[in-house]
Protein backbone atom coordinates (compact mmCIF):
# COMPACT_ATOMS: atom_id res chain seq x y z
CA UNK A 1 0.00 0.00 0.00
CA UNK A 2 1.43 3.43 -0.81
CA UNK A 3 0.69 6.35 1.46
CA UNK A 4 -0.42 9.44 -1.12
CA UNK A 5 -2.23 12.81 -0.42
CA UNK A 6 -5.79 11.87 -2.04
CA UNK A 7 -7.26 14.44 -4.78
CA UNK A 8 -10.06 16.72 -4.16
CA UNK A 9 -11.83 14.26 -7.13
CA UNK A 10 -11.56 11.47 -5.01
CA UNK A 11 -12.56 13.37 -1.72
CA UNK A 12 -15.77 12.07 -0.18
CA UNK A 13 -18.84 14.56 -0.58
CA UNK A 14 -18.87 15.79 2.97
CA UNK A 15 -15.10 16.79 2.47
CA UNK A 16 -15.69 19.23 -0.07
CA UNK A 17 -18.30 20.92 1.64
CA UNK A 18 -16.07 21.08 4.45
CA UNK A 19 -13.47 22.12 1.81
CA UNK A 20 -15.69 25.25 0.84
CA UNK A 21 -16.67 26.47 4.02
CA UNK A 22 -13.47 26.78 4.83
CA UNK A 23 -12.58 28.94 1.28
CA UNK A 24 -15.88 31.00 2.37
CA UNK A 25 -15.03 31.85 5.52
CA UNK A 26 -11.28 32.66 4.62
CA UNK A 27 -12.76 35.31 2.06
CA UNK A 28 -14.73 36.61 4.31
CA UNK A 29 -12.41 37.31 6.54
CA UNK A 30 -9.77 39.02 3.63
CA UNK A 31 -12.93 41.22 2.46
CA UNK A 32 -13.55 42.03 6.43
CA UNK A 33 -10.19 43.05 7.05
CA UNK A 34 -9.75 44.77 3.64
CA UNK A 35 -12.80 46.80 4.71
CA UNK A 36 -11.69 47.57 8.36
CA UNK A 37 -8.46 48.56 6.77
CA UNK A 38 -10.42 51.28 4.33
CA UNK A 39 -12.50 52.14 7.29
CA UNK A 40 -9.28 52.80 9.64
CA UNK A 41 -7.37 54.73 6.97
CA UNK A 42 -10.55 56.78 6.17
CA UNK A 43 -10.61 57.39 10.18
CA UNK A 44 -7.14 58.51 10.00
CA UNK A 45 -7.48 60.77 7.51
CA UNK A 46 -10.27 62.63 9.31
CA UNK A 47 -9.11 62.49 12.95
CA UNK A 48 -5.22 63.20 12.21
CA UNK A 49 -5.89 66.73 10.28
CA UNK A 50 -8.97 67.58 12.81
CA UNK A 51 -6.61 66.92 15.80
CA UNK A 52 -4.08 69.31 14.52
CA UNK A 53 -6.97 71.98 13.52
CA UNK A 54 -8.44 71.69 17.42
CA UNK A 55 -4.91 71.93 18.48
CA UNK A 56 -4.87 74.92 16.33
CA UNK A 57 -7.79 76.55 18.20
CA UNK A 58 -6.70 75.71 21.45
CA UNK A 59 -3.64 77.44 21.41
CA UNK A 60 -4.87 80.54 20.32
CA UNK A 61 -7.87 80.75 23.17
CA UNK A 62 -4.73 79.79 25.46
CA UNK A 63 -2.89 83.20 24.18
CA UNK A 64 -6.19 84.99 25.25
CA UNK A 65 -8.21 85.23 21.62
CA UNK A 66 -11.80 84.43 21.80
CA UNK A 67 -12.26 81.70 18.43
CA UNK A 68 -15.92 81.55 17.72
CA UNK A 69 -16.49 77.61 16.59
CA UNK A 70 -19.61 75.21 15.32
CA UNK A 71 -19.59 71.66 14.57
CA UNK A 72 -20.16 70.21 11.54
CA UNK A 73 -20.30 66.90 9.99
CA UNK A 74 -16.84 66.67 7.61
CA UNK A 75 -17.49 65.77 3.82
CA UNK A 76 -16.30 62.54 3.76
CA UNK A 77 -19.00 60.97 6.66
CA UNK A 78 -21.76 63.21 5.19
CA UNK A 79 -22.25 61.91 2.36
CA UNK A 80 -22.75 58.55 3.96
CA UNK A 81 -24.93 59.79 6.82
CA UNK A 82 -26.20 63.06 5.57
CA UNK A 83 -25.54 65.86 8.12
CA UNK A 84 -26.82 63.98 11.49
CA UNK A 85 -25.86 65.75 14.85
CA UNK A 86 -23.99 62.83 16.10
CA UNK A 87 -22.04 62.99 13.36
CA UNK A 88 -20.79 66.67 13.44
CA UNK A 89 -17.03 66.05 13.68
CA UNK A 90 -15.29 69.12 12.75
CA UNK A 91 -14.92 72.30 14.82
CA UNK A 92 -15.24 75.08 12.08
CA UNK A 93 -14.21 78.16 12.61
CA UNK A 94 -16.24 81.50 12.69
CA UNK A 95 -14.89 84.57 13.99
CA UNK A 96 -11.86 85.44 16.31
CA UNK A 97 -11.51 88.33 18.76
CA UNK A 98 -8.14 89.22 19.11
CA UNK A 99 -8.45 92.02 21.36
CA UNK A 100 -6.67 89.99 24.20
CA UNK A 101 -4.26 88.95 21.72
CA UNK A 102 -1.98 91.12 19.93
CA UNK A 103 -0.76 89.82 16.29
CA UNK A 104 1.98 90.65 13.67
CA UNK A 105 1.63 89.64 9.84
CA UNK A 106 3.01 86.01 10.73
CA UNK A 107 0.61 85.16 12.86
CA UNK A 108 -2.27 87.03 10.68
CA UNK A 109 -1.06 84.87 7.82
CA UNK A 110 -2.18 81.85 9.74
CA UNK A 111 -5.93 82.12 9.37
CA UNK A 112 -5.76 80.96 5.69
CA UNK A 113 -6.72 77.88 7.20
CA UNK A 114 -9.85 78.69 8.09
CA UNK A 115 -11.16 79.98 4.57
CA UNK A 116 -14.84 80.31 6.88
CA UNK A 117 -14.00 83.55 9.21
CA UNK A 118 -16.76 85.44 8.76
CA UNK A 119 -15.58 87.87 11.24
CA UNK A 120 -11.81 89.24 12.68
CA UNK A 121 -11.54 91.74 15.36
CA UNK A 122 -7.58 93.11 15.77
CA UNK A 123 -6.75 95.42 18.37
CA UNK A 124 -3.14 96.81 19.61
CA UNK A 125 -1.29 94.82 16.40
CA UNK A 126 1.71 95.84 14.28
CA UNK A 127 -0.16 94.70 11.48
CA UNK A 128 0.65 95.81 8.13
CA UNK A 129 -1.54 96.79 5.34
CA UNK A 130 -0.62 93.98 3.49
CA UNK A 131 -1.29 91.35 6.04
CA UNK A 132 -4.52 92.61 6.11
CA UNK A 133 -5.05 92.69 2.00
CA UNK A 134 -3.93 88.90 2.76
CA UNK A 135 -6.35 88.15 5.14
CA UNK A 136 -9.33 89.27 3.22
CA UNK A 137 -8.23 87.36 -0.14
CA UNK A 138 -7.83 83.96 1.91
CA UNK A 139 -11.10 84.18 3.76
CA UNK A 140 -13.73 84.66 1.03
CA UNK A 141 -16.61 84.40 3.58
CA UNK A 142 -15.37 87.42 5.75
CA UNK A 143 -18.08 89.96 6.50
CA UNK A 144 -17.19 91.93 9.28
CA UNK A 145 -13.50 93.05 10.22
CA UNK A 146 -12.56 95.07 13.41
CA UNK A 147 -9.24 97.38 13.58
CA UNK A 148 -8.73 99.48 16.11
CA UNK A 149 -5.34 100.78 17.64
CA UNK A 150 -3.12 98.96 14.77
CA UNK A 151 -0.56 101.82 14.09
CA UNK A 152 0.09 101.13 10.48
CA UNK A 153 -3.13 101.44 9.52
CA UNK A 154 -4.19 104.64 8.13
CA UNK A 155 -7.84 105.78 7.30
CA UNK A 156 -6.96 105.69 3.67
CA UNK A 157 -6.11 102.41 3.76
CA UNK A 158 -9.62 101.76 5.78
CA UNK A 159 -11.32 104.07 2.91
CA UNK A 160 -9.47 101.75 -0.43
CA UNK A 161 -10.71 98.37 1.00
CA UNK A 162 -14.41 99.75 2.21
CA UNK A 163 -14.66 100.75 -1.96
CA UNK A 164 -12.90 97.14 -3.25
CA UNK A 165 -15.09 95.21 -1.16
CA UNK A 166 -18.55 96.19 -1.16
CA UNK A 167 -19.84 93.25 1.10
CA UNK A 168 -17.14 93.68 3.86
CA UNK A 169 -18.28 95.94 6.82
CA UNK A 170 -15.22 97.12 8.19
CA UNK A 171 -15.00 99.29 11.21
CA UNK A 172 -11.91 101.38 11.88
CA UNK A 173 -10.77 103.17 15.00
CA UNK A 174 -7.13 104.71 15.29
CA UNK A 175 -4.47 104.87 17.92
CA UNK A 176 -5.62 108.18 19.39
CA UNK A 177 -8.42 108.38 21.84
CA UNK A 178 -11.37 111.05 22.00
CA UNK A 179 -13.49 108.97 24.17
CA UNK A 180 -17.17 110.00 22.81
CA UNK A 181 -19.39 108.32 20.72
CA UNK A 182 -21.35 110.67 18.25
CA UNK A 183 -24.20 110.41 15.36
CA UNK A 184 -24.79 112.72 12.06
CA UNK A 185 -26.23 115.97 12.57
CA UNK A 186 -27.29 118.37 9.76
CA UNK A 187 -24.63 120.96 11.65
CA UNK A 188 -22.00 118.13 12.37
CA UNK A 189 -21.48 115.29 14.74
CA UNK A 190 -23.64 115.36 17.73
CA UNK A 191 -22.30 113.59 20.49
CA UNK A 192 -24.32 110.72 22.67
CA UNK A 193 -21.63 109.33 24.69
CA UNK A 194 -18.74 110.79 26.44
CA UNK A 195 -16.35 108.40 28.26
CA UNK A 196 -15.91 109.32 31.81
CA UNK A 197 -12.36 110.66 32.76
CA UNK A 198 -11.04 110.14 29.01
CA UNK A 199 -9.52 113.51 27.15
CA UNK A 200 -13.05 114.49 25.80
CA UNK A 201 -14.94 114.59 29.22
CA UNK A 202 -11.49 116.58 30.31
CA UNK A 203 -11.64 119.43 28.04
CA UNK A 204 -15.23 119.74 28.92
CA UNK A 205 -17.00 118.31 26.00
CA UNK A 206 -20.66 117.40 26.67
CA UNK A 207 -23.67 114.83 25.52
CA UNK A 208 -25.82 117.05 23.14
CA UNK A 209 -22.43 118.88 21.86
CA UNK A 210 -22.45 119.00 18.22
CA UNK A 211 -18.84 119.13 16.91
CA UNK A 212 -18.77 121.50 13.58
CA UNK A 213 -14.85 121.20 13.10
CA UNK A 214 -11.83 119.26 14.28
CA UNK A 215 -7.96 120.62 13.74
CA UNK A 216 -9.91 122.95 11.17
CA UNK A 217 -11.54 120.19 9.38
CA UNK A 218 -15.36 120.40 8.88
CA UNK A 219 -16.85 117.41 10.42
CA UNK A 220 -20.26 116.36 8.92
CA UNK A 221 -20.36 112.41 10.16
CA UNK A 222 -19.42 110.81 13.08
CA UNK A 223 -17.24 108.44 10.91
CA UNK A 224 -15.49 111.51 9.44
CA UNK A 225 -14.58 112.47 12.89
CA UNK A 226 -13.15 108.79 13.65
CA UNK A 227 -10.98 109.37 10.58
CA UNK A 228 -9.83 112.65 11.85
CA UNK A 229 -9.28 111.18 14.54
CA UNK A 230 -7.38 108.27 13.11
CA UNK A 231 -4.88 111.06 11.21
CA UNK A 232 -3.79 111.78 15.00
CA UNK A 233 -1.31 110.51 17.40
CA UNK A 234 -1.63 109.96 21.15
CA UNK A 235 -0.35 113.15 23.21
CA UNK A 236 -1.54 115.68 20.14
CA UNK A 237 -3.15 118.74 21.01
CA UNK A 238 -6.66 119.17 19.00
CA UNK A 239 -8.30 122.27 18.34
CA UNK A 240 -12.34 120.55 18.38
CA UNK A 241 -15.32 123.45 17.52
CA UNK A 242 -18.72 122.59 18.13
CA UNK A 243 -21.69 124.10 18.50
CA UNK A 244 -23.77 124.32 22.51
CA UNK A 245 -26.94 126.00 23.57
CA UNK A 246 -26.93 127.97 20.52
CA UNK A 247 -23.93 129.06 20.63
CA UNK A 248 -20.43 128.24 19.25
CA UNK A 249 -17.26 127.54 21.20
CA UNK A 250 -13.60 126.55 20.92
CA UNK A 251 -12.12 123.67 23.22
CA UNK A 252 -8.26 122.44 23.15
CA UNK A 253 -8.39 118.76 23.65
CA UNK A 254 -5.24 116.03 24.51
CA UNK A 255 -5.76 112.94 22.86
CA UNK A 256 -4.08 109.95 24.56
CA UNK A 257 -4.28 106.49 23.55
CA UNK A 258 -6.94 103.49 24.18
CA UNK A 259 -5.61 103.10 27.57
CA UNK A 260 -5.17 106.55 28.68
CA UNK A 261 -2.01 107.11 28.16
CA UNK A 262 0.05 109.97 26.35
CA UNK A 263 2.91 109.04 24.28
Amino acid sequence: MTDRKPNEASLPEGDHQAQARRKKRYSNFIIAFALLVSFCLIAFSIAIPEILHRTHIAEWRKRGAQVVTVFETPDPIERLVGDRPAFRLHEKVLGIDLFQCPVADAELQEFAHWPALEFVAISHADVSEQAILQLISHCPQLRQLQIVSCPNIKPAFIHRIRDSYRSLEVSYRGVAYLGIAGKAHPRGCEIMFVDPGKPAERAGLRIGDIITSFNSKKVSSFEQLVDLIGECASGDEVTIKLYRAGGDLSVQCTLTDWTGRLR
